[in-house]
């Protein structure tokens, strides 16, 4: 369980701070898929690293199975959440299995060697997300679509609780999105894996997510799609001369 307590986001130098997000309080249940929503801004991505604990908060917790995260050495984190985020650092010469490798190092020894626990819960990620053709491809003849599943994957491999990814569908056609999206869905039921993601796709998190927190500029919702439905948040994200939400379709449509 990932429990989040009084938590405020944002930036802090030479004595000020910035708030992003304020006072955030929810609980998030395993195996539950949960879409960051918000308009461009609003402070997802900060959200997403300081669960992470790349960020420091300016105040309040977050806790992962009764255990702080800000508390924790970088050692036990990433044997308790990996992150994907949207700054790709990698080398377009490497292959895609090592990449996937990478997501068991929190696993190796000193010298970084592999065991044989390791390759195979390399291969199971491969056959998993149906990428094994993408094993021995470089990273720069890759697609957007087949970089996403490869990171994925190496977050799969590192075999952790919870996964945070950061605009996941970002650049991505409605097919390959779709193929994307049914992997993490397929990652929560199956592998009972506590999946974040943050999207600026506000219909697609609609459809699929079990729980959705949406920021807004002032305020914050949590809660099941139907039950922020319910509530009208979602009339509240973007001018309604602009951008409307049909509560009956579920859906955002462009005024025009």
């Amino acid at each position: 369980m990932i429990k989040i307590h009084k938590l405020t986001t944002g930036y802090s130098s030479k004595g000020t701070s910035k708030e992003v997000t304020r006072a955030l309080d929810f609980s998030i249940e395993s195996g539950t898929l949960v879409g960051i929503l918000g308009s461009n801004g609003i402070g997802k991505s900060t959200l997403l690293k300081t669960i992470a604990g790349f960020e420091k908060p300016l105040s309040g917790i977050v806790q992962i199975d009764e255990k702080l995260v800000h508390g924790m050495s970088p050692m036990d984190r990433a044997q308790c959440l990996s992150i994907v985020l949207t700054e790709r650092k990698l080398s377009g010469d490497l292959l895609g299995i090592e990449v996937i490798r990478l997501g068991r190092q929190p696993y190796t020894n000193w010298m970084g060697s592999q065991s044989q626990e390791d390759d195979q819960r390399v291969t199971e990620v491969l056959t998993q997300l149906n990428i094994e053709q993408l094993a021995e491809q470089t990273i720069r003849t890759m697609s957007d679509g087949e970089i996403q599943k490869i990171l994925l994957g190496r977050a799969l491999a590192q075999d952790t609780a919870v996964i945070l990814l950061d605009e996941p569908s970002s650049h991505l056609d409605l097919y390959n999105k779709a193929l994307l999206f049914q992997q993490i869905k397929q990652a929560v039921k199956e592998d009972q894996k506590t999946i974040l993601f943050t999207s600026h796709d506000l219909n697609t998190a609609i459809q699929i997510c079990d729980k959705i927190l949406l920021l807004l500029e002032d305020q914050w919702a949590y809660g099941t799609p139907d039950e922020l439905i319910k509530k009208g948040v979602f009339q509240s994200v973007f001018p309604k001369e602009t951008v409307g939400f049909d509560p009956l379709q579920k859906q955002f449509r462009i005024c025009i």
